[in-house]
């Protein structure tokens, strides 16, 4: 009776235990970055392009730790003759979780989220 006792213990422990490993949460990488460049002599579309490819590229190399699934801009401001410019950068994990809560509250963006709701789990 008690051996018996002990294997339900020992089976309900380790149903448990196997239950919480496997809801452990992925880690998702999501960075927002700024960064200055200087503003191209020639303003012209494909100067522009080349300037933001090369601080994009600066930014990943020196930056970010992980690899990138996605590059956005989200800002660009001309301060003087400088162009400041913020990136979403994330790896394929963090573009899930963005996409989730995107679909969730219609904006990616905590700007847009509006007042907290209950959500049922």
């Amino acid at each position: 009776m008690a051996l018996r006792k002990i294997a339900r213990s020992l089976v309900a422990g380790a149903l448990v235990l196997g239950s919480v490993t496997a809801a452990t949460p992925v880690l998702a990488h999501v960075v927002e970055v700024t960064t200055a460049l200087e503003m191209p002599e020639s303003r012209d579309a494909t100067a522009m392009k080349d300037a933001l490819q090369k601080a994009v590229d600066r930014v990943l190399a020196d930056t970010i730790a992980f690899k990138p699934t996605m590059i956005a801009v989200t800002d660009a401001r001309v301060m003087g003759e400088r162009l400041l410019v913020r990136l979403l950068i994330a790896d394929a994990d963090g573009e899930r979780m963005l996409k989730d809560l995107r679909d969730d509250t219609g904006s990616a963006s905590p700007e847009d989220w509006g007042e907290p709701r209950e959500t049922k789990i």
